[in-house]
């Protein structure tokens, strides 16, 4: 009887260590990655489009928790509209995920939010040239200089390049 006992701790040893060398994946595991909360963003633009409104969508992410996501309105970017739909007083440690790079007025709005990195797709030119905004909406000349001014890295994203490609006014 002891045998078999002991047999059996080994053998639940061997698998308990042949169990552990196996990699984890996304499956076992999601980790939130820049392209999964950028996704959320896109389909915020498409959402917009299909209702006839501009390619610009937004997500905010904090703590790799969805805080809010935004669309472009006719009085609002969708950085501003998910700003304002956070309902939060500060986007300290948050992560602004947006298809187009922010305007000025949305740039401001995001460092007067206190929000930690902006994540974007497609540059102000390309934006331009699809005519979503104009050249005046880029003015750096009207950053507001009193705020801290929030670091933004361009990332690729097929989709969202496609979708603003596609787009007619």
């Amino acid at each position: 009887m002891k045998k078999l006992a002991l047999f059996a701790i080994a053998l639940m040893a061997i698998v308990g260590t042949a169990i552990a060398a196996l990699p984890i994946t996304k499956v076992d595991r999601v980790n939130p990655t820049d392209e999964i909360f950028m996704e959320m963003a896109l389909d915020e633009a498409k959402k917009n489009v299909e209702r006839g409104g501009l390619p610009c969508g937004a997500a905010i992410v904090k703590s790799n928790r969805m805080i809010s996501v935004g669309q472009s309105t006719e009085k609002a970017t969708a950085e501003e509209a998910a700003i304002a739909m956070s309902k939060k007083k500060s986007l300290n440690f948050a992560t602004i995920y947006t298809i187009n790079e922010p305007t000025t007025a949305a740039y401001n709005a995001i460092c007067k939010s206190g929000a930690d990195a902006v994540v974007f797709v497609n540059s102000r030119e390309d934006v331009i040239a699809a005519g979503v905004y104009p050249a005046d909406a880029y003015n750096d000349a009207l950053i507001d200089s009193s705020l801290t001014q929030v670091p933004m890295s361009q990332v690729e994203n097929r989709e969202a390049t496609a979708l603003l490609k596609n787009f007619k006014k």
